[in-house]
This record gives structure tokens, sequence and C-alpha cells, in this order.
């Protein structure tokens, strides 16, 4: 079985055009929509970390709002994409970095989470193991 990188590597190196899905339709709902709860407990000022931050959409768009943006992104990939994307008036961190796994950022730093696309994403090994089943008395 493939690991979980090879997996997410695959599926957005060959797979998956982001962009693409983020700007359908369907995608602009989605953004305007998410945009609409978010701006209710964004305040001047913001600090926003964004897990699993694809190729930026949402951190883009807050990064050129003024927020100082934090983005995590697992895929190397939609990390490039990101950080292409990234002017120099913009106060954002683009890194790499796994969301089951923050160590490398600071507690209490951010007023702001968003964990809008990777939740599928996190699974362990275990998890996907099946379970032993248990007699049952008959």
């Amino acid at each position: 079985m493939e690991d979980r990188q090879d997996i997410l590597n695959q599926f957005y190196n060959e797979d998956c055009d982001e962009d693409t899905r983020l700007l359908s339709k369907h995608g602009k709902v989605e953004f305007i929509t998410t945009d609409t709860y978010v701006n209710k407990y964004l305040k001047e000022g913001s600090k926003i970390l964004e897990v699993g931050a694809g190729t930026g959409r949402y951190s883009l768009h807050y990064a050129k709002q003024g927020y100082d943006v934090t983005a995590v992104e697992f895929v190397k990939h939609n990390l490039d994409v990101l950080k292409s994307h990234i002017e120099e008036s913009m106060n954002i961190n683009a890194m790499q970095g796994d969301a089951t796994n923050l160590d490398m950022l600071e507690d209490n730093t951010f007023d702001i989470t968003l964990v809008l696309g990777p939740l599928y994403h996190l699974y362990s090994r275990k998890l996907l193991r099946p379970r032993p089943r248990r007699a049952v008395p008959v």
C-alpha cells in the first residue's frame, strides 16, 4: 500500500488541477460562502493560519487584504503554485508541512485557523487496518 505522501503527490501532481477546481462555478460558490463566514471572525490585524492551503486560494486572498497569513501545505506541487502567486506586498509565510504535526508553529500565535480541505486526507495506517472481529455468542 502506498503511503499518504505518495498518494497525495500523485493525485495533485497528475490527476487534479486544484486551481481550475477552485475557479469553477462550484468552487466560486464554495469560496464566497466560506469567505462570508470567515469574515465574521476576522478583525484588523488578525493572524491567520491555513492548514492544507493547497494552491493558496484562501491564503492569498486574505494576505491581499492585509492579514498576516501562515499557509501550511503538504503537497510540494501545490505549495510551489501558492508561492508563485505571492506578491511582494503580501505578509504570507508559506511552508511545507503535515497537518498531523504542526510542531514548527508556536502555540497561541494565531487568531483564526482554517482547515478547509485536508480533513479527508488525514488518516493513519492503524485506522485503515480492519479491526479484528469479536466473537458473538450464539
